[in-house]
Order: structure tokens, then sequence, then C-alpha cells
């Protein structure tokens, strides 16, 4: 949509005279420049549950729409348009008049809004994950003309533009984050950042937002996350692991202090921990010698299959088990949701590192241990 329609569709809409915040709330308005006669806008509000509708409406003719909003506390609202576009709204409460222009029926049609600053927060945010996939998509299409020449230099190459250009976009998502909290807008943007590498940063935001809006229901569900997360961010006390191995012996992941500690969460039925077991068994007759052990923590729920597996596979480190599937104690404690997952404990018992596997496991053993 070009500007100079954004400026016809603004002259139009001021015919409708968009009234200011009152008793029936915050005045939602604007213009579809493609209505579709007989298809409804819904209007949703955000639950942790899922969007909530809390109002539908049909599209005037001319494209005009109109809705009343009521924020009980700052939140999101998504707008559903005949379901072929959509767009996320955040509105606290203090706006006067919110004045939306889009195309309606194109999903990646452009979107003008007037009259919300959090609103604009997360366009701006939407615009640099925009950035982000289409620079990504670029070095994927370079990367896979290389693959099919068998260029390895020119993949070594892309491989390093690439965690520069994450360096980079992410160093900016952060500093735009920072600087609008505690908007929800930034709520909304950590959702693009692994909180595993920023947990720092998830901590210094969450701490920001029980500050300046507390009681908030986002601020409150930011706050449990990092809380959570605390307890097994990079550089805390791993927690402990006190199982049973295949001979019935408990076995403690204190008793193997002193030496860095693979621990690895897998089992028999899992078909992408199997197949990740050969990569672990070759790095681990490379470093056994080094200070270095596994903690195979199973999450099998039959005994047979599990011992079997370990024999199937060849795995001579150390295993353990309650046998209890996702409803072990260890996969309680490490909020292991799926398989296959590591941490890796450093001899001190405190976690360096988390999510370690194929490539990423070798480099960082490497190094280590040199």
């Amino acid at each position: 949509m070009s500007q100079s329609k954004y400026l016809v569709l603004g002259l139009i809409l001021s015919v409708f005279g968009c009234g200011k915040s009152g008793e029936d709330g915050i005045n939602v308005s604007g213009k579809v420049e493609n209505p579709i006669k007989g298809e409804l806008v819904v209007l949703n509000q955000f639950e942790f549950t899922g969007l909530k509708p809390i109002d539908t409406i049909e599209v005037d003719p001319s494209g005009a729409f109109e809705f009343y909003v009521k924020p009980a506390e700052p939140t999101f609202y998504r707008l559903n348009f005949y379901n072929r576009q959509q767009m996320n709204l955040v509105l606290d409460g203090t706006e006067e008049e919110v004045v939306i222009m889009l195309e309606g029926n194109n999903p990646g049609g452009e979107v003008s809004v007037t009259g919300s600053k959090h609103t604009k927060y997360v366009q701006q945010l939407e615009g640099m994950m925009r950035d982000q996939q289409a620079d990504v998509k670029e070095l994927n299409q370079q990367a896979i003309e290389a693959r099919m020449a068998d260029d390895q230099q020119t993949l070594a190459r892309l491989t390093e533009e690439y965690f520069a250009l994450m360096k980079l976009r992410q160093k900016e998502l952060k500093t735009f984050i920072w600087k609008i909290t505690p908007s929800l807008a930034a709520y909304y943007g950590l959702e693009s950042l692994p909180v595993e590498e920023h947990f720092p940063f998830y901590d210094s935001v969450a701490q920001k937002f029980s500050a300046e809006l507390p009681g908030n229901m986002f601020t409150e569900e930011l706050t449990k996350k990092v809380s959570a997360l605390r307890k097994l961010a990079i550089g805390a006390e791993a927690p402990e692991i006190s199982l049973p191995n295949p001979d019935g012996e408990v076995v403690t992941l204190s008793s193997l202090r002193g030496k860095y500690v693979l621990v690895d969460f897998w089992a028999a039925w899992c078909k992408p921990c199997r197949a990740e077991n050969p990569n672990v068994v070759r790095l681990y007759q490379q470093y056994q010698g080094e200070n270095f052990e596994i903690l195979g923590v199973s999450l099998d729920r039959n005994k047979a299959a599990w011992v079997g597996a370990i024999e199937q596979d060849g795995l001579p480190w150390v295993h353990v088990s309650d046998l209890k599937y996702f409803n072990s104690v260890a996969a309680a404690e490490y909020q292991i949701t799926s398989i296959p997952a590591t941490y890796l404990i450093g001899p001190d018992g405190k976690i360096i590192a988390k999510g370690l596997r194929g490539a990423s496991l070798e480099a960082k053993l490497k190094e280590i241990f040199g």
C-alpha cells in the first residue's frame, strides 16, 4: 500500500469522526482497502490459554470498521481480517483513539497505525525480524549454491557471516527492547531471543518490568519464567541428580564432582537420541581420559528396553533412571520437555553449557580439552 493511499484513507477516515476514549472505551477504527462483502473481522484478546474473541463485526461496504476496547491493564489484542490478514495491537488504556489502515485481504499486506505507541513498537520489532529473516534467507541460498558446487571455502565464509549477522541483529534487538521496556512490546520482542543464550538480559528486563509495571499478568509471567530458569542458567549450581543405575545402586551427580560431566537426557524409544549416540560414543572415547564423564539419564518406562539400548548402542558411561518417563524427578528438576537434551557441568558443579549435540558438543569439548 503506497504512502499516497494512506494519506487518502486518512482523509476518508476523518469523515467518520472517531471519538475520544470514554465510557465506551478506546475507539479502534480504520479502513480496509479491499473489503470483502459478508466476511467478518474478529477482535481477540490474548490470554495465556489462547486468544479470546471479544467482538466481531462486518466491515462497512466502504471498508470502514470500528471497535471499542476497554483494557483492564496493558495487554495484547489481535485483529483478524477475514482470516486473511492479522495484526497485533498493544493497548494500555491511555490511548484516546487508534486508527488502522490496511489491505485486509493480504497476509503480508502493509499496515498503518496511529494513536498507539506500543503497537508502533510491535511493528518496528516485526520489521527488524523480517529484515533478519530476509538476510538469513539470502545466506541460505548462497550456502545451497556453495554446497552444490562443493565449495567448502565459501561455505566456511558464509557460516562465519551467519554467526556475525546473528550477533549484530540480536544486539540491535536487545538495544531496542531495553529502550521500550516496560512496554508490552518488549515482552513480544523477547520471544525472538533464545532465553538460554540471553538469560542475563531476560533477567534485567524482568526486573525492569517488576519495578515499572508491577501486577501486570505479563510481568508476572516473565518473572515466573526467569525465576524458573535462573537455577538452570549458565553459571548456576547444577541441581542434584540421585537415581538408580541398572543394577539398582543409587548414583548421584555430585559423586562425579571434579570432572566435566555431560548430563545426557535420552531414552531407548527416542530416535533422535539413538541417532546421536554414535557421535557421543566417539567423543567419549576421545576425551574420557581427560577428566570427562557422561551421566546418561533415561526417560524410559521399561527397564529391559533401557538396558537393551545401552548394550545395542555400546554406551560405556554411567547410566541412571527412575523409569518414570517425563515424570522423572530429574526431568522435572532440569525442566526437560523434549529429548535429547544435555547439560555440561564443570568440575566445580556449575552449568557451563546446555543443548550441546553433534558439532556443537564436539566444538565445546575441543575448546575445553584442546
